[in-house]
């Protein structure tokens, strides 16, 4: 009879020492992360996307109100 542990694997990864490659999730995931970061940096480049920052939220010219509080003893 022969002994199991003799037969040669069958399949790919027949013989081979390395581990399993990375699931293809993974590597969607990685690909469509790269393209979303890829398309940010362009249109920042670019100028397409517009102008972004503290200021665009408040009106031109106008200064944020700051309180003061001053002490004064009566």
């Amino acid at each position: 009879m022969t002994d199991p542990r003799q037969q040669p694997e069958s399949g790919p990864d027949a013989g081979s020492d390395l581990p399993p490659g990375m699931p293809r999730w993974v590597k969607a995931t990685a690909i469509v992360v790269g393209l979303l970061l890829l398309l940010f940096l362009v249109l920042q480049l670019t100028g397409i996307a517009g102008e972004h920052g503290p200021g665009m939220h408040s009106s031109l010219g106008q200064q944020p109100l700051v309180a003061s509080h001053v002490a004064t003893d009566a």
